[in-house]
């Protein structure tokens, strides 16, 4: 079983690469160079060549969260039914 944060975070938002790789965890927001690094204390991620949604929808979406720019999770968080509205699940109250 997945640890609970893993399943809302499962992701490392940087601004300067920390765990190698950095070709590949580089992300351009905006013109800033970030890097997303997958957290490996997280059991059941599946790696392999992202989706383009994925790369560029749910990527974006980890990267705003971190920054402060988005509260509301739409494709960063698993599904929950009970108080959830059609918007999203609000991060911070």
């Amino acid at each position: 079983m997945k640890p609970e944060a893993c399943k809302i975070w499962p992701f490392k938002v940087l601004s300067e690469p920390k765990y190698g790789e950095p070709n590949q965890a580089e992300f351009d927001y905006m013109g800033h160079k970030l890097y997303v690094y997958a957290d490996n204390m997280c059991s059941g991620l599946r790696y392999g060549t992202p989706t383009w949604d994925f790369r560029y929808r749910t990527i974006r979406e980890f990267t705003e969260l971190a920054l402060g720019i988005r509260q509301v999770q739409y494709k960063t968080t698993r599904p929950v039914t009970i108080g959830l509205n059609q918007w999203g699940r609000k991060l911070f109250p």
